[in-house]
Protein backbone atom coordinates (compact mmCIF):
# COMPACT_ATOMS: atom_id res chain seq x y z
CA UNK A 1 0.00 0.00 0.00
CA UNK A 2 1.69 3.57 -0.96
CA UNK A 3 1.40 6.29 1.42
CA UNK A 4 -1.03 9.31 1.18
CA UNK A 5 0.66 12.20 -0.69
CA UNK A 6 1.16 14.54 1.66
CA UNK A 7 1.96 18.93 1.82
CA UNK A 8 5.49 17.35 3.44
CA UNK A 9 5.83 14.77 0.69
CA UNK A 10 5.11 17.99 -2.17
CA UNK A 11 7.86 19.89 -0.15
CA UNK A 12 10.30 17.33 -0.61
CA UNK A 13 9.00 17.44 -4.55
CA UNK A 14 9.86 20.84 -4.90
CA UNK A 15 13.27 21.06 -2.53
CA UNK A 16 14.42 18.00 -4.78
CA UNK A 17 13.91 20.54 -7.88
CA UNK A 18 15.13 23.10 -6.49
CA UNK A 19 18.56 21.47 -5.31
CA UNK A 20 18.73 20.22 -8.86
CA UNK A 21 18.32 23.71 -10.64
CA UNK A 22 20.46 25.18 -7.94
CA UNK A 23 23.37 22.64 -8.05
CA UNK A 24 23.06 20.93 -11.86
CA UNK A 25 26.51 18.93 -11.19
CA UNK A 26 25.30 17.33 -7.97
CA UNK A 27 24.42 14.09 -8.18
CA UNK A 28 22.08 12.28 -5.82
CA UNK A 29 22.33 8.91 -4.41
CA UNK A 30 18.73 7.57 -2.59
CA UNK A 31 18.48 6.50 0.95
CA UNK A 32 17.82 2.97 0.31
CA UNK A 33 20.69 2.50 -2.17
CA UNK A 34 22.91 3.96 0.43
CA UNK A 35 21.18 2.01 3.41
CA UNK A 36 22.28 -1.30 1.32
CA UNK A 37 26.47 0.33 0.69
CA UNK A 38 26.16 0.93 4.47
CA UNK A 39 25.07 -3.02 5.24
CA UNK A 40 27.69 -4.75 2.51
CA UNK A 41 31.07 -5.34 1.86
CA UNK A 42 31.34 -2.16 0.49
CA UNK A 43 30.58 0.30 3.23
CA UNK A 44 34.77 0.74 3.75
CA UNK A 45 34.92 2.13 0.43
CA UNK A 46 32.67 5.33 1.39
CA UNK A 47 32.65 8.36 3.62
CA UNK A 48 29.92 9.98 5.03
CA UNK A 49 29.72 13.56 5.90
CA UNK A 50 27.20 15.51 7.72
CA UNK A 51 26.57 19.11 6.92
CA UNK A 52 24.36 20.68 10.00
CA UNK A 53 25.62 22.31 12.66
CA UNK A 54 27.86 20.80 15.77
CA UNK A 55 24.24 20.76 17.56
CA UNK A 56 22.50 19.11 15.04
CA UNK A 57 25.16 16.73 14.43
CA UNK A 58 25.25 15.67 18.54
CA UNK A 59 21.66 15.27 18.57
CA UNK A 60 21.65 12.40 16.15
CA UNK A 61 23.54 11.60 12.77
CA UNK A 62 24.32 8.83 10.44
CA UNK A 63 26.72 5.95 12.17
CA UNK A 64 30.03 6.21 10.86
CA UNK A 65 29.87 9.83 9.56
CA UNK A 66 31.69 12.88 10.29
CA UNK A 67 31.05 16.78 10.55
CA UNK A 68 31.95 18.82 8.46
CA UNK A 69 31.87 22.69 9.21
CA UNK A 70 31.13 25.73 7.44
CA UNK A 71 34.37 26.50 7.28
CA UNK A 72 35.28 22.95 5.17
CA UNK A 73 37.14 21.54 8.34
CA UNK A 74 36.14 18.00 9.14
CA UNK A 75 36.57 16.16 11.79
CA UNK A 76 39.40 13.74 12.71
CA UNK A 77 40.03 14.46 9.11
CA UNK A 78 40.62 18.18 8.36
CA UNK A 79 40.02 19.77 5.56
CA UNK A 80 38.43 18.79 2.29
CA UNK A 81 41.73 18.88 0.45
CA UNK A 82 43.01 16.07 2.86
CA UNK A 83 39.85 13.65 2.11
CA UNK A 84 41.05 10.42 0.53
CA UNK A 85 40.50 10.23 -3.46
CA UNK A 86 39.92 6.32 -3.41
CA UNK A 87 36.64 6.62 -1.51
CA UNK A 88 33.37 7.85 -2.58
CA UNK A 89 31.73 10.53 -0.34
CA UNK A 90 28.43 10.80 0.81
CA UNK A 91 26.95 14.61 2.16
CA UNK A 92 23.80 14.96 4.13
CA UNK A 93 22.37 17.52 5.70
CA UNK A 94 18.22 17.71 7.28
CA UNK A 95 16.85 17.80 3.63
CA UNK A 96 19.38 18.23 1.27
CA UNK A 97 20.24 21.69 0.85
CA UNK A 98 23.49 22.52 2.75
CA UNK A 99 24.77 18.74 1.83
CA UNK A 100 24.22 19.81 -2.09
CA UNK A 101 26.34 22.82 -1.63
CA UNK A 102 29.20 20.79 0.01
CA UNK A 103 29.23 18.65 -2.63
CA UNK A 104 29.37 21.15 -5.35
CA UNK A 105 32.32 22.22 -3.75
CA UNK A 106 33.94 18.94 -3.17
CA UNK A 107 33.25 18.23 -7.61
CA UNK A 108 35.05 21.84 -8.12
CA UNK A 109 37.55 20.40 -5.97
CA UNK A 110 37.32 17.21 -8.91
CA UNK A 111 35.91 14.63 -6.35
CA UNK A 112 34.16 12.61 -9.23
CA UNK A 113 32.63 10.57 -6.38
CA UNK A 114 30.76 12.83 -4.21
CA UNK A 115 27.05 12.28 -3.92
CA UNK A 116 24.45 14.24 -1.98
CA UNK A 117 21.87 12.28 0.21
CA UNK A 118 18.57 12.23 -1.45
CA UNK A 119 16.04 13.86 1.11
CA UNK A 120 18.78 14.27 3.46
CA UNK A 121 18.47 13.19 7.20
CA UNK A 122 14.53 14.11 7.39
CA UNK A 123 13.94 11.59 4.35
CA UNK A 124 15.95 8.69 6.11
CA UNK A 125 13.62 9.09 9.35
CA UNK A 126 10.72 9.27 7.60
CA UNK A 127 11.15 5.95 5.43
CA UNK A 128 12.23 4.50 9.16
CA UNK A 129 16.00 4.27 8.98
CA UNK A 130 17.61 4.58 12.01
CA UNK A 131 20.18 7.27 12.94
CA UNK A 132 23.14 7.07 16.00
CA UNK A 133 22.28 9.33 19.27
CA UNK A 134 24.87 8.75 22.65
CA UNK A 135 25.36 5.60 20.71
CA UNK A 136 22.34 4.06 20.34
CA UNK A 137 19.96 3.82 17.73
CA UNK A 138 16.89 6.24 17.14
CA UNK A 139 14.30 7.62 14.82
CA UNK A 140 14.60 11.07 16.11
CA UNK A 141 16.31 13.82 14.51
CA UNK A 142 17.29 17.47 15.03
CA UNK A 143 14.39 19.67 13.24
CA UNK A 144 16.73 22.51 12.61
CA UNK A 145 14.09 25.12 13.07
CA UNK A 146 10.19 25.14 13.33
CA UNK A 147 9.64 26.14 9.76
CA UNK A 148 12.11 22.99 8.53
CA UNK A 149 10.92 20.88 11.62
CA UNK A 150 7.35 20.51 9.83
CA UNK A 151 8.77 18.35 7.20
CA UNK A 152 9.41 15.60 9.95
CA UNK A 153 6.47 13.75 11.57
CA UNK A 154 6.05 14.50 15.32
CA UNK A 155 7.61 10.77 16.14
CA UNK A 156 10.50 11.69 14.28
CA UNK A 157 10.65 15.33 15.33
CA UNK A 158 13.62 15.49 18.17
CA UNK A 159 13.37 18.12 21.20
CA UNK A 160 16.14 20.66 21.08
CA UNK A 161 15.09 23.05 24.13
Amino acid sequence: MSQPFTAAHAAFCCLKQWIRLRYPAVSCIEAGQLEQILAGHEAADWLILDARSPAEFAFSHLGGSALVDADGLIADVGSIKALPRDRSIVVCCSVGVRSAARVAELRRAGFSRAFNLDGGLFKWVRDGRSLVRDGEPTLLVHPYNHLWGRLLPAKNRGRTD
